[in-house]
Order: C-alpha cells, then sequence, then structure tokens
C-alpha cells in the first residue's frame, strides 16, 4: 500500500466559531492543497473557552464531568467546538491529528488537591513552566491520566476513529524533575537519593543526570503504552518543543524518544527558523541549530525506523513580525524545504507536517497583533500550494553518506546536568557554533554515542563519517563499548575533534592512522573558528550562504543581513539560478556560464535555486508558488 504523506496547517476550533466558520476555514484549506488537519491543543492545561488556545485537556475533562464545577460550562464550549470540527471533517473524510493534552499539567483544581503529585525543582519549588507540572511518576497521577485516557477513547475516538490519524497526548513536555516520587524511582532505580548522587563522584552524578535527562523519555513512553491499551489502533504522538530541542537537546533527550519510547508512538518537533516571541528576529544561530537538529531528527528517524512529525512555520512565532527584522514568505518556504529535505537524505521516516499556525490567537496567520511584513492572503496560499506538492515531487529517500558524526557524549552530559542542578536550559554542547557545517550542506550524523553511529553504519553497510567531532570533557573513561568505537574509528584514515583527556584513556601502542586535533577547552566553550578550521576544506562555498538539496535542485539562502555574491563552482556550468525575492517572487532567471551574465547577488531574506533547465522538481515547486 502506498505510504500517504499529510501536510496542510494546525488549526484552532474556537467555541466561538460555528459551523459554517468550521467548514469555511477547512475548505479553503484543502482547495489549495492540504490534505489534513492538525487540531490545536490546550494552552495553558486549564478549562476556560475563553482563553487563546483552547482544546482538549484533563482539567476540561474534569470540568465536564462534574456539574457543580464552577468551569462546566467551559468545558460543554470547548467540547463542542472540538466536535463541530470533527463533525465537519468526518463528514468530507479529512484526517486530522487530536491533542488531547498540554505538558504534564492537570489543572489548578487537582493541582490543589494533590500537592504531593507536583513536580518541583531541586529546591522544592513546584515546576510552573506556563502552567503547573504534575509529576508523571505519581501513583495519583497514572490512575487519574488512565481513566482520562479511556474517557477520551470512548467519548470521541468511538465516534471519530475513521478519520484520526494519531492522538496528541501532550505538548510541549520537557525538563527534569526532583520531586519525591521521581526521587523514589530514582532510589529504586540506583539505590541513591538525590542528595547522595549530587554529593557522590562522577558515576553517581552520572546516573542521576541521566536519570534526568530521560526523565521525559520516561512520561513519553509510558503514556503511549497506557494509550495504547486504552485504544490500541490509533498511534500517539507528543509534540515536543524544537526551542529546547535545538538549544540542548537533552531535557528530554532527543536520542531517547526515538530509542526508549514504543514503535506506535510517533515523536513531533516544532521546527520553525526561530523558536520563540515575535519581538525578535530570526538570526543564523537560530538556522544552524535548527539544521543540526532536522539532520538528527532524520537519522534518528532512519536509525530506529520511527515514523515522527514536524510542525514547520507559516506565521508570526517562526517569523518574527514583531521584530526589526521581520523574516517573509520566501524564509517560510525554505523551512517547508529543509524539513523534507533532510528527512529524505538520512531515509527519515516523516509522515507529514503541519503549518504553525493557522489562525491561533495573538500570533496566527489570520489572528496575528502585529503588522506583517507579508500579505497574510499571499502566505497562506503559497505555503498551502508548496506543501501540497512537497507530497507529490519526483523525490524518493536516497540515503546520503555522512559527512560529519558530531557525538554528543552521554555521561559528559549527564554530569553536566546533575552539577547544574536545574530543571531546564542546560547548555554544555556548542551547537550554534556549527555554522560551516551548517551552512554549507554537510551531512551530519549525531548522537550520544560513537558506538552507536559505528554500529549503525555497520549495520546499514555504509562508510563511517570522515569527520568526528566528540563533544565530552574526556575527564570520564569512556564505557568499554565506546572505547572499542573510539578505536576503531581512529584506525582509518579519518579526521578527529577530541578532548585532549580523552586521548589519555585510549591505550594504543601504535600511532593512530587518523588524524587527531585535540582541544582542552569544555565543549560549551569550543569556538566557531575551532568547529570551521576543522570542518572546512576548498570544496566547500565561501558565500556565507546556507546551502542544502532538494532531490537535484540545490537551495541558497541568505541570512546575513547584507546583499550577498552567489558562489558558483564549475559543476554548476550550463545550469539555471532561478532567484527568489523575499515575498516568494520570481525575481529572475541566469544561465551559468552564460555570455555577458553578471554575477547572481542575494539580498538578505532571499533564495536562489540552482538545476538543470529542465528540472521536474523546480518546475513543480515553481508553479505552486505562482499558483499554475
Amino acid at each position: 500500500m502506498k505510504h500517504i504523506f499529510y501536510t496542510g496547517w494546525a488549526m484552532d476550533a474556537y467555541p466561538e466559531m460555528d459551523e459554517p466558520a468550521m467548514a469555511h476555514h477547512v475548505e479553503r484549506q484543502l482547495k489549495l492543497g492540504a490534505n489534513f488537519i492538525w487540531i490545536g491543543h490546550n494552552n495553558p492545561g486549564e478549562a476556560d473557552a475563553q482563553k487563546i488556545e483552547p482544546g482538549l485537556s484533563f482539567a476540561v475533562y474534569e470540568a465536564f464531568m462534574d456539574k457543580s464545577d464552577p468551569r462546566h460550562d467551559d468545558a460543554i464550549q470547548i467540547l463542542a467546538a472540538q466536535r463541530r470540527l470533527l463533525d465537519y471533517c468526518l463528514r468530507h473524510h479529512v484526517h486530522v491529528v487530536f491533542p488531547i493534552g498540554y505538558q504534564i499539567q492537570m489543572g489548578e483544581r487537582w493541582n490543589a488537591a494533590h500537592p504531593e503529585s507536583l513536580r518541583r525543582h531541586l529546591d522544592g519549588t513546584v515546576v510552573d513552566y506556563g502552567g503547573v507540572s504534575a509529576c508523571s511518576y505519581s501513583p495519583q497521577y497514572e490512575k487519574d491520566i488512565r481513566r482520562y485516557y479511556e474517557w477520551v477513547a470512548e467519548t470521541f475516538i468511538k465516534d471519530y476513529r475513521p478519520i484520526i490519524l494519531l492522538v496528541n497526548l501532550a505538548d510541549e513536555p520537557f525538563g527534569a524533575n526532583y520531586s519525591p516520587w521521581a526521587e523514589q524511582v530514582f532510589r529504586e532505580r540506583t539505590g541513591l537519593t538525590f542528595a547522595q548522587a549530587l554529593n557522590g563522584g562522577d558515576e553517581e552524578k552520572c546516573l542521576l543526570g541521566d536519570f534526568q535527562s530521560y526523565y521525559v523519555v520516561d512520561y513519553a513512553a509510558w503514556s503511549a503504552r497506557i494509550w495504547h491499551e486504552v485504544c490500541p489502533d490509533i498511534p500517539s504522538t507528543m509534540s515536543f518543543c524544537g526551542f529546547h530541542a535545538r538549544e540542548e537537546n537533552l531535557l528530554p533527550s532527543m536520542v531517547g524518544l526515538f530509542a526508549e519510547t514504543p514503535e506506535y508512538f510517533h515523536p513531533t518537533f516544532d521546527v520553525y527558523p526561530r523558536d520563540g516571541d515575535q519581538k525578535t528576529s530570526i538570526k543564523e544561530d537560530d538556522v544552524v541549530m535548527l539544521i543540526l537538529l532536522l539532520r538528527q531528527l532524520g537519522y534518528l528517524s532512519g536509525k530506529y525506523r520511527k515514523p515522527y512529525w514536524l510542525w514547520t512555520t507559516g506565521n508570526s512565532w517562526g517569523l518574527g513580525q514583531g521584530s526589526s527584522d521581520k523574516a517573509n514568505i520566501a524564509d517560510a518556504i525554505v523551512n517547508q524545504l529543509m524539513a523534507l529535505a533532510f528527512a529524505l537524505e538520512n531515509v527519515g521516516h516523516l509522515s507529514g507536517f503541519a503549518i504553525w499556525n493557522y489562525n491561533v490567537k495573538c500570533q496566527g496567520l489570520y489572528n496575528d497583533i502585529y503588522e506583517t511584513v507579508y500579505d497574510i492572503e499571499d502566505m497562506f496560499k503559497k505555503l498551502t500550494r508548496v506543501v501540497g506538492i512537497l507530497r507529490d515531487l519526483p523525490l524518493r529517500n536516497i540515503r546520503r553518506l555522512p559527512d560529519l558524526a558530531i557525538v554528543t557524549e552521554r555521561n559528559y552530559a549527564a554530569k553536566y546536568i546533575a552539577e547544574s542542578g536545574a530543571t531546564t536550559l542546560v547548555h554544555p554542547f556548542p551547537f550554534a557554533r556549527f555554522t560551516d557545517a551548517a551552512k554549507n550542506n554537510l551531512n551530519i550524523f549525531m548522537d550520544e554515542s560513537l558506538a552507536d553511529v559505528i554500529s549503525y553504519c555497520d549495520e546499514c553497510k555504509i562508510a563511517y563519517p570522515p569527520m568526528l567531532v566528540y563533544l565530552s570533557s574526556g575527564e570520564i573513561v569512556p564505557p568499554q563499548e565506546e572505547h572499542a568505537a573510539l578505536l576503531k574509528y581512529l584506525s582509518g584514515r579519518r579526521r578527529a575533534l577530541l578532548p585532549r583527556r580523552l586521548l589519555s584513556h585510549l591505550r594504543n601502542s601504535e600511532p593512530f592512522p587518523a588524524e587527531i586535533v585535540l582541544y582542552d577547552e569544555t565543549p560549551a566553550n569550543i569556538s566557531e573558528e575551532t568547529l570551521t578550521a576543522f570542518t572546512h576544506n576548498d570544496r566547500l562555498s565561501t558565500d556565507r550562504l546556507f546551502h542544502f538539496n532538494l532531490g537535484e535542485v540545490e537551495v541558497a539562502y541568505n541570512l546575513t543581513g547584507v546583499k550577498r555574491p552567489l558562489a558558483l563552482r564549475p559543476e554548476h556550468k550550463n545550469k539555471v539560478v532561478t532567484q527568489l525575492n523575499p515575498f516568494a517572487d520570481l525575481k529572475g532567471r541566469h544561465r551559468i556560464g552564460a555570455p555577458n551574465t553578471a554575477g547572481v547577488m542575494l539580498e538578505h531574506h532571499e533564495v536562489a535555486f540552482i538545476s538543470k533547465p529542465n528540472s521536474r522538481t523546480l518546475k513543480r515547486l515553481m508553479d505552486a508558488l505562482a499558483g499554475a
């Protein structure tokens, strides 16, 4: 059976939207090429019909079930709005993703009744990241959430099963947990209390940091299993925060979300150019970290054969319309192309992506509180058509050999987390400084272990990456399997950037054939100059633009802040450069090598495509942008 790829918009079902309004908004998306709807979630997890992001969550269920609850009418309105949207989609056979939770939030009433079951910081204060979180290890939480899942299955899934692709169990769960219930689980696994681990040696600290890194992974895996017991024919997801994924990659562990969750759990990640408030513009650092994340997701999905989903940008949250440097339609187009390209190159099982967000209040494409640099209708039409044709482009998963392995060494990261005492935003790795590798289209495998990278390459019968950046302090003796992997990698004519202390742990009687570059600083302090000097070679571009490939089409994207020339190479001869302005309108076409052809200059926020003159991929893309 042919695999169906899904593209469309995330859309909120507001209580004030009647049935004709629901129909109108869905129909115009479908008309332009969308083939599913990702329904908006309940942020924060409270029962309030007038909130910015109303949806389904435990608090709404709790208020609906108790007619004496002052939130009961709000719950009725929220549930009715969900049904109006679902009813339309069922009648017209439109598939949906159905969210039923936000973070690990149970709502104010539950929190007040069960203070012993709340998630806490190391100092004992309650974790409140946009709302108070429960501790998912709490027996009370486990009992109540199972009961809630059973109600969802009986109340909604039963009626709308034919159109529900998957259920989103939670949006944006992240961070660590130092609550008593978490400590009890940690003690059962290790024999240690949190204090004993913090006051212990490297091994004890690593145990604690690893536990915290995998806390949300545990939560995701447990939730998926419970949902599967309740409703085995509908897979589940959680939509994880791309800001934390690209900035720290640890809370939760990106590797763990693929490696330690069941096969019926298909993770989702938001991958906007910048995941943050509308007043901050997109910076090159944001896109550098995004590229590393997108490549990592494709690699992990291929490695663990696990489907995943993405949220791409189509509104002010990802495009900074409240900033002094507003991103435009071309930036959003590049975001969609990157999302697909980096999945294809690493044989990632990308199931689809939803553009965030069609109508969410304050930041949505149609509800932005800021004046946009782009015409809203132009953005809507171009993005919807483009993601629609991406499903049918003449592309296929063709494994691209890796150029670079980045190992974010697990023990170093775990010790760093424990010593920080933080529940979020730990930054042991210099992801934003891999500018050269990200801009120059190096294919990257990023993992917590070199042994895992080598094992995957051996399984797939592909060559090991010719370059390795090993991010660690080198203080901790590597485990036996990792030690063997390092010796195996260094036994070939490859290049490796290693901490000097790590080399002292690698006992070898003969000099290594590999070229080894050593560093003495901690990974967090490695400079961009060091990383660039290691990864760069004469074959790479010098134009400082972002380069990547969508099939046979090379894409160049300017986010430097100034006009930059497009650097052309000998292999580009007789190809064509197709240039878009920031509004994603055709700016010009240039045959490379033709007489009297001036150099191609790209303005800030412009994009160019280098292709053969008869490229089917580029023709489909340009037709979609033009509405042909």
